[in-house]
């Protein structure tokens, strides 16, 4: 059974990043990040490119963003470019142009 790693809050993570499980994001991660299952952002911020199989964000993001199944952007601030099957953009997320946003 995969495993969820936890860059807590008031933490600041530098450099790429690739987990074989979940990742939940409290705190600040920067750089390349692949998760092979599910990416949670709660109130953390990520700057830097993101691969995972999903996503749910309810934080900032400052770079692209490809998920294999969904991306589900809750809350927060969105600054990338969406790749997925399935986006789900909630009314309490402050974003740009969509067609600047979503590939």
């Amino acid at each position: 059974m995969p495993k969820e790693s936890v860059i807590e809050d008031n933490n600041q993570f530098k450099g790429d990043l690739t987990v074989k499980g979940d990742l939940k994001v409290m705190g600040t991660a920067e750089g390349n990040i692949e998760v092979k299952d599910c990416l949670k952002v709660e109130d953390g911020r990520i700057i830097g490119n993101i691969k995972a199989k999903c996503a749910i964000i309810k934080g900032k993001i400052d770079g692209d963003i490809e998920c294999e199944n969904y991306f589900d952007m809750e809350k927060g601030i969105l600054n990338a470019k969406v790749k997925s099957p399935k986006i789900i953009i909630s009314e309490f997320v402050d974003y740009g142009d969509l067609k600047k946003i979503i590939e």
